[in-house]
């Protein structure tokens, strides 16, 4: 069956971005990333192979992301502290 469908053409990029967009919300990055392939394959090719690491990409910046939100946060936190201990005040908020 795969065989088959290698006969095929994989989906359009536009078409491609708009599949991976629905299943990661990040629209943006599917489109930089798949605008960036020279090839999406064939059909099977795109399923079995080009998508799976498209997502993959996109978690691994998403984790990238969250990461870095933390320690903004936590640095936020650091000097909210520290601003609080310096002006003595303890409804000081950044």
């Amino acid at each position: 069956m795969m065989d088959w469908y290698s006969n095929y053409p994989a989906p359009s990029k536009e078409e491609a971005i708009i599949e991976v967009t629905k299943e990661t919300g990040e629209s943006e990055w599917a489109r930089e990333i798949i605008t960036g392939m020279s090839s999406l394959g064939s059909y099977t090719g795109w399923y079995a192979r080009f998508k799976g690491d498209v997502i993959s990409e996109i978690k691994k910046r998403k984790e990238e992301r969250e990461k870095k939100e933390k320690e903004i946060k936590k640095e936020k936190e650091g000097v909210e502290y520290v601003l609080r201990h310096i002006t003595g005040d303890s409804t000081f908020r950044v």
